[in-house]
């Protein structure tokens, strides 16, 4: 799941990007999703600090009074690994402050010239690159699943020998195998139960006398052998 994160108060602009977007994907055999904001206001803020796989940051500098660079300050105080877009129409006005921050971005471009082609050359750049991150990618059912492995909290053996991927927000159940799914794992997943696989990195408590996990999005499970330890 890639998450494009858009900040735009023009409506026409705005809906330019999400276009462009959907024409990219189009391309790509990729979940995704859009979340279009007017402002840097309490929703934006709240999405910027939610544990989300693969955010692609689509950022206008002025957005009613309010700075896109100061808002880059604050995702990277944070977050190192989501990308972030500018696009302004006062590009000559902003160059400067660009070249002196520090807070690696992917493309700064000027809205005045060529910006659907720059914002597709970056975003076409920006697929590339998340698809060489950390992500399991498969096909199940004839439908192929791309997962990033921040996003996976347990993958659990069912009983009919399917497997539940437990997601942060989601679930869902694959005609894959335990030892099938675990080869495409890191070493930052460990069995807790034979049936069971856990991202260790997303565990915020282990219960070792009632046998339960607690991951960071309060999510927990019980499947544990009393083999495991933290």
């Amino acid at each position: 799941m890639i998450n494009y994160i858009i900040c735009e108060d023009n409506v026409v602009f705005r809906k330019q990007v999400l276009e462009i977007i959907d024409r990219i994907m189009m391309q790509n055999d990729i979940v995704y999703e859009k979340h279009e904001f007017d402002n840097y206001g309490t929703e934006f803020i709240e999405l910027m600090n939610k544990k989300c796989p693969f955010k692609i940051y689509i950022l206008d500098i002025e957005v009613n009074g309010q700075s896109g660079i100061d808002i880059a300050s604050r995702i990277r105080k944070d977050d190192i690994d989501s990308m972030l877009i500018f696009y302004t129409a006062h590009y000559k006005k902003y160059e400067k402050e660009m070249l002196k921050n520090k807070f690696l971005f992917l493309a700064f471009i000027d809205k005045e010239r060529n910006y659907k082609e720059d914002l597709e050359e970056a975003l076409t750049f920006a697929i590339k690159h998340l698809s060489m991150k950390n992500i399991i990618r498969f096909k199940s059912q004839k439908i192929t699943h791309t997962i990033a492995t921040m996003d996976v909290l347990y993958i659990m053996r069912n009983k009919d020998r399917k497997c539940t991927i437990q997601l942060t927000n989601d679930a869902i159940i694959v005609s894959k195998s335990l030892v099938e799914l675990e080869k495409m794992l890191d070493n930052r997943f460990v069995y807790c139960h034979r049936a069971c696989i856990v991202n260790y990195d997303r565990i915020v408590r282990f219960n070792q006398k009632n046998k339960t996990i607690l991951f960071d999005n309060n999510m927990g499970i019980d499947l544990v052998s009393s083999r495991f330890r933290m």
